[in-house]
């Protein structure tokens, strides 16, 4: 070993001044920075706010109603932010635990050995080993360089690689591409600068999702008609705040607009989605992944390692001239053993003996970018430069007249359905350090050497999942045409010939005709990082929203550009460390539950927004009709407050803990705001025709008013929520049932009752239900029974008539 390292006493003794790879900063939040996210919300500081103005007016005219209006609205925010914190605890202790299964390791010298240890477990002057698809986990400084090429692009968006030299520096957050060497840990820790600017590699991609972005546009809409409707009612009060009613209503207003429940409670949804899928065996890295995932349109995925296991083999060696077997396997065994770079394809040559008396004078490691490696090798005091490569990356350097025997073995032993190395050795002057590519250099081939892969059999279910839900499927691989088209038909996938492009070919595509190429071919051939990343940014040019899935660096590009990342748990440490999911076990048949689940929390939060929304439609069309007809404001913030609690809290998390409808949500917004703005409709109509019933035919007073549109709103939101909660195919169907019947017995039970109880008459006095005259009733359950089935059967055919215009 050239370099001894440390040794444990010098381990130990750093240890003990914290001189250790340990950072302060976690994986997901801590409980005191989620307590602190959720507590001090913008939301929850615009309610303190109306708490506020309440309280100044309670001060003022000391009516005991505004005291009692603030406790209300305060016991909303608690409900909401207590329900938020301990899903996205359970959430976070889920994903915690998961994380310890991916294990982030590194290799470091100690003792004059090398040994494979934690991340968190190297102390400074550390000497660590750093290879191809490695990242640099600290900062330091360069021992020993071996062409070893940096990508700093997650530092400084600089993609080209640079060649670091002895005594260069390194920083933590940047990854090798190709080569190897030595570096020594100087800045560990907090004092890395990854961590001083806070995970840079995992934060580089901020981007909303599609659900996100909608649930932005009706907050930004529910606030701007927060502040219209509050000033029109100041415009349209003589003196605005010197009546208490009026105090109130615009306190209501403003309660009843701010869409605090709906944010908390999508956040509480993407929370659920991340616990349940992390019991399955993925590492959720960014919040919103889940959900990303049901919006994408096209997938792209390597082939190696995604589609097959990268568990691969040597088929056979077919021989190209006058040297036996058994030489031929003393090369390349003799050539395994020297190449510094141990990807999958050169550990299948290690079985084979090297030579003894052999010496490795110098080398060029593989790159993805050449997709070929050299060593020169001194054997029987004889030096000679032998390269390893792509058989049709190749073949074209080949010198002539082995061409047509080449080409005619080829195709005579059917190689093509292969993973095809061509082994050569070269007589041309080969400048390794300054070696940019093949051009120049002339092969005297010495054999073919055909890899097998297995396949992922679980592979297939997946395609097809995608298939039937209207996704693209693209394979981008680095192999070449026919083997890749070889492994899709073992999968069971057929694909045309027609639908086959190389890298080389895809260079000679222009700009504007590259997304309709793209979207007509299926595999993409021998294609380098370069070529995977223009694929993703095309789509994303023209807003086709993309997943990538990968396992080696190679693909990294790709994957960081992409709205949606997907990394295999053997892969490169880079690239997982930058995907927003990681398959543990490599699991490519996790990515259905994972597609079901995107598709589960769009529909949860569609389930949600509805029933937030309609009441938000409600307030509005009350606010008017009061403004504009006179007709009778009846909310108060306890009562919205109440509405809130049973009508749209409870139920909200019982769709969010029960709800197990996986299809795919076709038309978010049409279908959100269709029904918010019929049930609103019903629900306010049932409840001005209440209060106009009623005072035809009856004497009533304010306050028997209001609770008679009070209770008939309240009954037809019943069937408002089980017009969202059931549909085909639900399996909660007795249980949401039960929850409405309970809600409406509650309330009626609370409104006809003239028990004295402690309880019962806080709760009647706290939400301002008053006792409402048995001779009201008749009309109230008529209302309430018409309007409810009228607004669940006009639903359901509204529900018919969106589902079928998406198709």
């Amino acid at each position: 070993m050239k370099y001894k390292g440390l040794s444990k006493q010098e381990v130990k003794d750093r240890i003990s001044r914290n001189l250790v790879n340990v950072s302060s900063k976690t994986k997901t939040k801590t409980i005191g920075e989620i307590l602190i996210e959720n507590v001090f919300s913008v939301f929850n500081l615009i309610i303190f706010s109306i708490i506020v103005f309440l309280l100044y007016f309670y001060l003022s005219y000391r009516d005991q109603r505004l005291l009692l209006d603030s406790i209300g609205v305060l016991s909303i925010a608690v409900i909401n932010t207590l329900i938020a914190v301990i899903q996205e605890i359970r959430a976070k202790r889920a994903l915690d635990k998961v994380n310890l299964l991916l294990k982030n390791e590194a290799k470091v010298i100690r003792d004059d050995e090398l040994i494979t240890i934690d991340q968190s477990e190297i102390v400074k002057d550390d000497v660590i080993c750093i290879e191809r698809g490695d990242q640099v986990v600290v900062d330091g400084k360069v021992l020993e360089s071996n062409k070893l090429e940096i990508d700093e692009s997650l530092l400084t968006g600089e993609s080209v690689p640079i060649i670091k030299q002895k005594d260069e520096e390194v920083l933590s957050g940047s990854f090798c591409v190709s080569g190897n060497g030595y570096y020594i840990a100087e800045k560990v820790g907090d004092e890395s600068y990854a961590s001083g600017i806070t995970r840079l590699a995992k934060r580089f991609k901020l981007s909303l999702s599609p659900l996100q972005k909608k649930i932005n546009f009706i907050v930004k809409m529910l606030f701007t008609a927060a502040v219209v409707l509050v000033i029109l009612n100041i415009i349209y009060q003589d003196i605005p705040f010197a009546n208490i009613d009026s105090i109130r209503k615009i306190s209501t207003i403003l309660l009843s607009l701010v869409p605090q429940g709906l944010v908390l409670m999508s956040s509480v949804t993407f929370a659920l989605g991340i616990y349940r899928i992390s019991k399955i065996g993925a590492i959720i890295q960014k919040l919103n992944a889940i959900e990303s995932f049901s919006n994408v349109k096209v997938v792209c995925t390597d082939k190696t390692g995604t589609l097959t296991q990268n568990k691969l083999s040597v088929n056979r060696i077919t021989l190209l001239n006058n040297i036996n077997d058994d030489e031929v396997k003393n090369l390349l065994g003799t050539y395994a053993k020297f190449s510094s770079d141990k990807n999958a394809t050169l550990r299948t040559l290690e079985i084979y003996k090297p030579a003894e008396q052999a010496e490795c004078i110098d080398e060029l490691p593989f790159s993805s970018e050449n997709k070929m490696s050299m060593v020169k090798l001194s054997m029987d005091g004889k030096a000679e430069t032998y390269v390893l490569g792509g058989y049709d990356i190749l073949i074209d350097s080949t010198i002539n007249e082995y061409k047509p025997q080449i080409e005619k073995v080829y195709k005579e032993k059917n190689l093509k359905i292969y993973r095809n190395l061509l082994f050569s050795k070269t007589n041309s002057s080969v400048n390794f350090e300054g070696f940019k590519n093949k051009d120049g250099i002339s092969l005297e081939p010495i054999c073919i050497i055909s890899i097998s892969d297995q396949i992922r059999h679980d592979v297939m279910d997946a395609i097809n999942l995608f298939h039937k839900n209207d996704i693209e499927v693209k394979i981008l691989s680095g192999d070449s045409a026919e083997a890749v088209q070889a492994i899709a038909h073992e999968i069971g996938w057929k694909i045309k010939d027609d639908e086959l492009i190389s890298g080389s070919e895809l260079e000679k595509v222009e700009d504007e005709n590259l997304a309709k190429t793209i979207m007509q071919k299926k595999i993409f051939a021998r294609l380098k990082p370069d070529h995977k990343l223009r694929i993703i940014k095309s789509l994303k040019k023209d807003k086709i929203y993309n997943a990538m899935i990968g396992d080696g660096v190679n693909d990294l590009p790709a994957i960081k550009e992409s709205d949606m990342g997907i990394a295999m748990e053997e892969g490169s440490k880079i690239t997982k460390e930058v995907a927003d999911i990681v398959l543990l076990k490599n699991k490519f048949s996790l990515l259905p539950n994972i597609f079901d689940e995107g598709n589960k929390i769009v529909n949860t939060v569609s389930s949600v927004a509805k029933l937030f929304l309609t009441k938000n439609f409600l307030v509005i069309y009350l606010t008017l009709l009061s403004l504009y007809f006179f007709f009778e404001f009846p909310l108060t913030p306890r009562r919205v407050a109440l509405i809130n609690l049973f009508s749209i809290g409870i139920p909200s998390f019982v769709i969010a803990l029960k709800n197990t409808n996986v299809e795919k949500c076709k038309n978010f917004t049409a279908d959100l705001f269709s029904f918010v703005i019929i049930s609103a409709l019903i629900i306010t109509g049932a409840g001005i025709l209440g209060q106009y019933i009623t005072q035809k035919y009856y004497n009533i007073s304010d306050m028997d008013l209001q609770m008679v549109m009070m209770s008939i709103m309240i009954i037809t939101t019943s069937a408002n929520f089980l017009a969202v909660a059931l549909h085909k195919g639900e399996k909660n169907i007795k249980l949401y049932l039960l929850y409405s019947l309970l809600i409406v017995v509650l309330y009626i039970f609370l409104a006809v009752t003239n028990i004295d109880f402690v309880l019962i008459n806080i709760l009647k006095k706290f939400y301002e239900i008053t006792y409402l005259n048995s001779r009201y009733w008749g009309i109230v359950a008529l209302i309430s029974v018409v309007s409810a089935g009228i607004l669940f059967g006009v639903q359901k055919l509204r529900e018919k008539i969106i589902n079928r215009s998406a198709i």
